[in-house]
């Protein structure tokens, strides 16, 4: 039988001090800190759904995060945690620490920095270029899960432990991101990286055609449908290209080119009367 949240909590504050522990947090544990807890804070329920799909997928891990309660036995770190277990029913290892001043609560998150992509790889080996590799890894998992048009829905949001998972399986990125950095002048490298790593998987020979156009057009007809699409990386117009018109554009001109077709123009209807579905890749 675990000690119940008041005996521990009781035990704190006898000995001035803290006590920390790490435990197996399941639901009766859960629901007992939120109903000692005095003081609720607002709750963001896309947070705790955010947490919620991690623990359902058997992503979360023990990370040493603690789940603080004071010594009046108000939450003061870890509700959404706790509403998240309660959520799915099921139990995950973390640390909670009793009896920690209320007036601590001031200074919890006000000075974190949160993890980027590129940390995350960076702690999974990548030397260099982690940034970029970062981001080439979120837009592959968008098109693997076909969310690529809806990719800014909090539903489709990419956590480091996606990106984790998918820098393992995905170890061809990193020479990827390291050809398109040198066409940084020319597009935006994590989205280049992603689409050359897509080409490449299914036709070489068509992917370092995609990449030597966009390195150097010289001697390639102006109907070549990498022609156009370097065309329209370099135009003056929309100086900051979007990430979705890229991305269509793009694989537009793949198929394009992995028919022969030429192009007179390079485009994508996204709105208007009459809007193009995204387009597929056929190569």
């Amino acid at each position: 039988m675990p000690t119940s949240a008041k005996t521990l909590l009781r035990k704190a504050v006898a000995s001035g001090g803290e006590i920390l522990r790490r435990e197996t947090v399941g639901l009766e544990r859960a629901t007992e800190l939120l109903e000692m807890n005095g003081e609720n804070r607002p709750l963001s329920q896309a947070h705790v759904e955010r947490i919620a799909s991690q623990i359902l997928q058997g992503k979360w891990r023990y990370n040493g995060d603690t789940i603080k309660i004071s010594k009046t036995g108000d939450v003061l770190d870890g509700q959404h945690r706790l509403w998240a277990i309660i959520e799915t029913k099921i139990a995950v290892d973390t640390a909670i620490a009793w009896g920690i001043d209320r007036d601590a609560f001031a200074t919890i998150d006000t000075i974190r920095k949160a993890r980027s992509f590129g940390d995350t790889v960076a702690l999974n080996g990548a030397p260099r270029y982690r940034n970029v590799i970062g981001s080439a890894l979120a837009w592959l998992i968008r098109w693997q899960r076909g969310v690529v048009e809806q990719y800014k829905a909090p539903v489709n949001r990419v956590e480091n432990s996606d990106i984790e998972r998918a820098f393992a399986d995905n170890p061809g990125i990193t020479l990827a991101v390291e050809k398109a950095t040198q066409l940084r002048t020319v597009a935006n490298p994590s989205i280049l990286a992603f689409l050359y790593y897509l080409a490449v998987s299914r036709n070489e020979s068509l992917a370092e055609r995609f990449f030597s156009t966009l390195s150097d057009p010289a001697g390639i007809g102006v109907n070549d449908p990498f022609f156009r699409l370097r065309a329209y990386f370099t135009s003056e117009h929309h100086k900051r290209k979007d990430a979705l018109m890229t991305i269509a554009l793009a694989i537009k001109a793949m198929n394009a080119a992995n028919t022969g077709t030429k192009m007179q123009n390079l485009a994508w209807r996204q709105q208007g009367r009459a809007p193009e579905p995204f387009p597929k890749l056929e190569i």
